[in-house]
């Protein structure tokens, strides 16, 4: 049956904390926490009504957690269907939890990753370690699992090395070349998704105007069919604002209601309506520009 809450997703931070460094990513200007499990189930019952979707994304690496069992406990609990966005490296610690939850619906590894350490030996095992988790999920569960390779540029095609390691496991479509120059992917079994992107660029407030072109659409879904919560609660309007750029309201001190229909968050909403980006942040996001 569709649901017919508000949101499709609401991204909730765990931990802004990641077990890696890599070149890619700007980390945040925020101060490291984790939140605490009373904290994430006063999260999970004020979003409820709004959305039956959680995404354990934002900044940080959710298995990184220390009670990362028991806050998938919570979402099972309060009937969340999650999907997690990891490194993968602690896939291994957590395989029993993850592959016996009935609340994880997707689980996202980005195994570019690897090739994007500053100062950190990757596991040697590390993508078999991922690929033997997937091949035992889809045999036991019904998760979806998407393999995310999102540092091509330039032209670069996919490591050689990292995909000789995944025909290993599954076979790779004789049309994976095309695929990659096109930044799309693959299905390699029932429920296994590999998929191909350009370096990804976090959005930098800027002066408003769009160095691009002025003239664009401007248009985005936040907040209307998505929004993000960061560990300290406070509601921002997606996941890419990492330093907290647009605060909205803060989610303990709230509720969704009232911080969603404030002025401003209706003012970001009524400027994509009308094509106009209203934040900085938006105007110079690249995700942003591809609905331009």
């Amino acid at each position: 049956m569709k649901s017919h809450k508000k949101f499709k997703k609401i991204y909730a931070e765990i931990t802004n904390v990641c077990n890696l460094r890599c070149s890619l990513c700007p980390g945040t200007k925020r101060g490291q926490a984790f939140i605490s499990l009373g904290s994430f189930e006063t999260i999970l019952g004020k979003i409820h009504p709004f959305t039956d979707h959680l995404y354990l994304h934002v900044m940080g690496e959710p298995l990184f957690h220390p009670a990362f069992p028991e806050i998938l406990g919570l979402c099972e609990t309060h009937g969340f269907k999650v999907n997690i966005a990891t490194n993968g490296v602690l896939v291994g610690k957590h395989r029993d939890t993850l592959l016996n939850s009935k609340a994880v619906r997707q689980i996202s590894f980005s195994i570019h990753c690897a090739e994007v350490q500053e100062n950190f030996v990757m596991p040697p095992n590390y993508l078999r370690e991922i690929l033997e988790f997937i091949r035992e999920g889809i045999e036991k569960t019904g998760i979806f699992f998407s393999i995310r390779v999102w540092n091509l540029k330039n032209g670069k095609k996919a490591d050689a090395s990292l995909m000789e390691t995944i025909e290993n496991f599954f076979p790779v479509p004789s049309c994976m070349e095309n695929e990659i120059s096109k930044g799309s992917g693959i299905t390699l079994a029932p429920n296994v998704f590999l998929n191909f992107g350009e370096e990804f660029k976090w959005p930098e407030p800027g002066s408003g105007t769009d160095p691009q072109n002025s003239a664009a659409r401007k248009f985005c879904r936040a907040l209307r069919d998505h929004c993000a919560i960061l560990v300290d609660g406070t509601v921002v309007p997606c996941c890419l604002d990492r330093n907290g750029e647009i605060p909205l309201g803060n989610i303990f001190k709230s509720e969704l209601a009232e911080i969603i229909g404030t002025d401003k968050s209706c003012g970001i909403i009524n400027g994509f309506s009308e094509d106009r980006a209203v934040e900085s942040l938006c105007t110079n996001c690249d995700f942003r520009r591809r609905f331009d």
